[in-house]
């Protein structure tokens, strides 16, 4: 079939229309109002991306802002390991992923226990599978289909035997007196405490998934755990349920179902999701635990790191104040980060881990990495659990 003059001009104008939707290479302009900030100074760093350094001078406090365009980026949870258990720099996370991924930047993300050394205290999901399960605080979460958004997670799910069923609320965060697994991903070897009432399952079916967002499906054969076995490897599971559940027998076959679920959208299908607190943005409103979350010192001057975007989750702030530096930069209370998200224009933000772990890194054109701000930190950059990347789509 010959090709018409007329398809040849609506094709260019759809090539056209498709050029005039993309991203400028300029910054974008970002204005504050006076009592806000003293300056702003905004550079481009991609296509769709512009780095804001904004000073405040009588506060003082600085801060550093990675304005994202998702139309050209996406979001990538990191841990730098398979394992929950394990630290590196904001730095070292961003050059983990492959170059082919095209990594722009990152920032360090959820809070973390120092023993074991770098687990994160809520969960987190790399490429659809489960590092750490969750607790009751918010996440950040994106999607298979790549919509982005807040939330808070469970666990639910079943242990099935012969006569009984028992109801599971815990996948990869073991704790005393709850019922649930830990599989390899949990890397970490079981507390004394969860020991006392643990079991190790022995894959008799493959694990398969299941209809939910993440899901561990299979048949496994109890055994009497050995000293070795406190560290789960390869298909075998960790079963530890509460003092008040019926021990399994040495041999008996059960059936493993549990599910990683958001609380709002039990259907939605998790692609990455990393933790955080408190809420500081909901709704275009100031969140009321900015004035209660914690102890006080939590909530008053620190360095920050937070993540905010607009109600369609087309554009994404990632910023990051330095603080605990006398005449250069003191931080933000919960409060003033809740204030500048505002200022920025997100309808929603959320707090991620700060103190000396608050820190901006970006890829340079040369594949290096460089830190923006200043960390608290005397020796720079604090080795962290988990970060999260901003990866380009654009050219």
């Amino acid at each position: 079939m010959p090709i018409t003059r007329q398809a040849l001009v609506a094709s260019a104008a759809a090539v056209l229309a498709a050029c005039s939707t993309r991203p400028s290479l300029a910054p974008r302009p970002l204005t504050l109002a006076p009592s806000l900030a003293d300056s702003v100074r905004s550079e481009s760093v991609a296509r769709g991306a512009t780095l804001h350094t904004i000073v405040n001078l009588a506060k003082p406090w600085r801060a550093y802002v990675l304005d994202v365009d998702m139309r050209c980026h996406e979001l990538q949870a990191v841990k730098g390991a398979g394992t929950a258990v394990g630290r590196l720099t904001t730095a070292q996370l961003l050059q983990s992923i492959p170059a082919s991924r095209r990594p722009l930047a990152a920032v360090n993300a959820d809070f973390f226990l120092f023993a074991p050394p770098g687990v994160p205290t809520n969960a987190h999901v790399e490429a659809g599978t489960v590092i750490s399960g969750p607790d009751n605080r918010p996440v950040f979460w994106r999607s298979t289909d790549g919509a982005i958004g807040f939330d808070t997670l469970r666990v639910t799910g079943s242990l099935t035997a012969a006569g009984r069923t028992v109801s599971l609320t815990a996948w990869n965060r073991p704790a005393p007196r709850t019922n649930g697994v830990a599989d390899a991903r949990w890397g970490v070897p079981l507390d004394s405490v969860v020991r006392k009432r643990f079991w190790r399952l022995d894959p008799v079916s493959a694990a398969r998934p299941g209809s939910g967002a993440l899901s561990l499906r299979g048949r496994y054969r109890v055994r009497t755990p050995r000293a070795q076995d406190t560290l789960v490897f390869g298909d075998t599971l960790a079963l530890h349920l509460a003092p008040q559940e019926k021990a399994p027998t040495d041999g008996e076959e059960l059936t493993i179902d549990v599910h990683l679920v958001s609380r709002s959208a039990p259907d939605r299908r998790f692609r990455d999701v990393v933790g955080g607190r408190p809420m500081l943005v909901t709704d275009s409103s100031i969140a009321k635990d900015v004035d209660t979350e914690g102890a006080a010192s939590f909530r008053d001057l620190n360095p920050r790191t937070l993540l905010g975007f607009d109600r369609q989750g087309k554009r994404v702030w990632l910023v990051v104040v330095d603080g605990r530096q006398q005449g250069y930069s003191m931080g933000m209370t919960l409060r003033q980060e809740a204030e500048l998200m505002l200022a920025l224009g997100a309808t929603r933000a959320m707090n991620l881990d700060g103190g000396g772990s608050s820190a901006l890194d970006v890829r340079t054109a040369s594949g290096t990495t460089r830190t923006v701000n200043k960390p608290s930190d005397a020796g720079g950059e604090r080795a962290v659990a988990n970060a999260l990347a901003v990866l380009q789509r654009c050219r």
